[in-house]
């Protein structure tokens, strides 16, 4: 069948404070801010699709994704840097969780302010 999609285009997170969090995905994560206003501020990185953080007062909707029972990273993302990441989420102070080996590379997982788990990968080449 042929697709009528052409790309995933944005992800949309919710987020209880949005100036914190376009402050926290730029200095922490590298984002470009490329649009804000009161209620969403859109960031993109050099490639993929971007990140629309929304303003939400609904805390039950941040970071609910599980896989029998178990939370497990809404979006994955992408570093050549892995362990230099790594040290310096760590010295931010982010919650993450150890780097492990896999056949398709190393990969950890942090956690951003509002609890939304992500997952980074080093590709093997």
């Amino acid at each position: 069948m042929a697709s009528y999609l052409n790309q995933i285009r944005f992800n949309d997170i919710p987020v209880s404070d949005l100036e914190y969090s376009l402050e926290w995905y730029q200095s922490v994560l590298g984002f470009d801010v490329q649009y804000k206003n009161d209620d969403i501020g859109i960031l993109r990185l050099e490639r993929g699709p971007g990140l629309i953080l929304t303003r939400s007062d609904n805390r039950s909707s941040h970071g609910k994704i599980s896989t029998e029972g178990k939370a497990v990273p809404m979006i994955g993302l992408e570093t050549h840097q892995i362990d230099r990441l790594y040290r310096f989420l760590c010295e931010k102070g982010v919650p993450v969780t150890p780097i492990r080996n896999e056949d398709i590379g190393r990969f950890f997982g942090f956690i951003d302010p509002d609890g939304h788990r992500y997952s980074v990968l080093r590709v093997n080449h």
